[in-house]
């Protein structure tokens, strides 16, 4: 399978924004911005993969205070607003201060000053005394890609159509351990946004942190312009056991240590928030899609002789830059999380 990454060209543009919501009022400043994100044509023939990232975010919804059993000032909400959809959650919760900053749940349904997410018990556990959420909705494919009117003669659509998935464009997520497949739908029997097996996909969300795949099949370049607001703060991202496909919290590139730690390099370092190893094969591993179509795979050291950031050949990797508008496969023996703080925003 030929892969091949593009890099993401980002334009940003300060705005500041005052968020108001019902009797909680909050002023926050949004970096807000565009970035361009490119996937290649095929060049004529076959499949071409892009490893991208769509990490512009949708302007909050809500900023204030919540407690412990997700309540907040009465009206602050509006009943129902929140509501999931027939099929996926439209909006998600992140807790913002705090020692679970960056902690995020989907949105099933609310009243005018509670809301209930998916593991509500759990999710609860983690908010503090004097708690700050933010409430966004979610990027969506239809958001970034066009074709929110589900039609089958759709003329936003950016990526090629057709009335199966074999013969369209496809996004793909990586979720649970496999590949899940989406497709705009030319058919007039099953038209719009889809997955592998015909269920709509209109609303399906892009998470914040979810890595995707463009699988083009046409020979032009596909050129999707995202328009939101910047990540600041911690962000908290789920990883499997296993392969998870992330994004970075900010489209700007970054280093290995900025990310993952380990600026010492040393072979004890003790804020390497994945796991060490004397060899590749021993540690959990980062792979970049390289412009060429191969993936370049790093881990931290913990041989004494090279230790630190080092590629599969044992050269230092300290310095390597990664694209803020790449997705990122990060290979780990056990499942957790990782906790990143955008870069220029403590």
């Amino acid at each position: 399978m030929v892969k091949n990454m593009k890099k993401l060209n980002f334009a940003l543009t300060l705005l500041v924004a005052a968020v108001t919501a019902g009797n909680a009022q909050t002023s926050t400043t949004d970096p807000v911005g565009y970035n361009t994100i490119t996937a290649a044509g095929n060049g004529g023939s076959g499949i071409k993969y892009s490893f991208l990232a769509a990490n512009l975010l949708n302007s909050p919804t809500f900023v204030g205070p919540i407690d412990g059993s997700l309540t907040a000032s009465a009206g602050s909400f509006t009943d129902g607003q929140f509501n999931k959809g027939t099929t996926y959650a439209k909006y998600y919760v992140e807790l913002k201060n705090g020692a679970n900053a960056g902690q995020q749940a989907d949105i099933i349904s609310n009243t005018t000053d509670t809301l209930t997410v998916l593991d509500n018990t759990a999710f609860q556990a983690l908010v503090g005394s004097g708690a700050t959420i933010e409430i966004r909705k979610h990027r969506t494919l239809s958001d970034v890609f066009g074709g929110a009117s589900g039609t089958a003669s759709a003329t936003d659509v950016l990526l090629a159509k057709g009335t199966v998935l074999s013969s369209a464009d496809n996004v793909m997520v990586y979720e649970g351990g496999s590949y899940k497949d989406f497709f705009y739908s030319s058919s007039t029997l099953r038209p719009g946004w889809r997955d592998a097996v015909g269920v709509v996909a209109t609303d399906r969300p892009i998470y914040p942190s979810q890595g995707m795949i463009i699988a083009r099949k046409t020979n032009s370049d596909l050129n999707a312009v995202v328009v939101g607001t910047v990540k600041t703060g911690v962000s908290v991202i789920d990883l499997d056991a296993g392969y998870t496909l992330i994004n970075l919290p900010a489209p700007a590139d970054a280093t290995l240590p900025s990310i993952f730690g380990g600026a010492s390099g040393a072979a004890n370092a003790s804020d390497v928030k994945i796991a060490k190893g004397s060899v590749l094969s021993s540690a959990d591993n980062i792979l970049i899609a390289g412009p060429t179509g191969n993936f370049e795979t790093y881990y931290y050291s913990s041989s004494t002789l090279r230790p630190g950031w080092r590629n599969s050949t044992g050269v230092d990797s300290s310095t390597v830059k990664i694209s803020g508008g790449a997705a990122i496969l990060i290979k780990k023996a056990a499942g957790g999380s990782l906790s990143v703080t955008q870069i220029g925003s403590q």
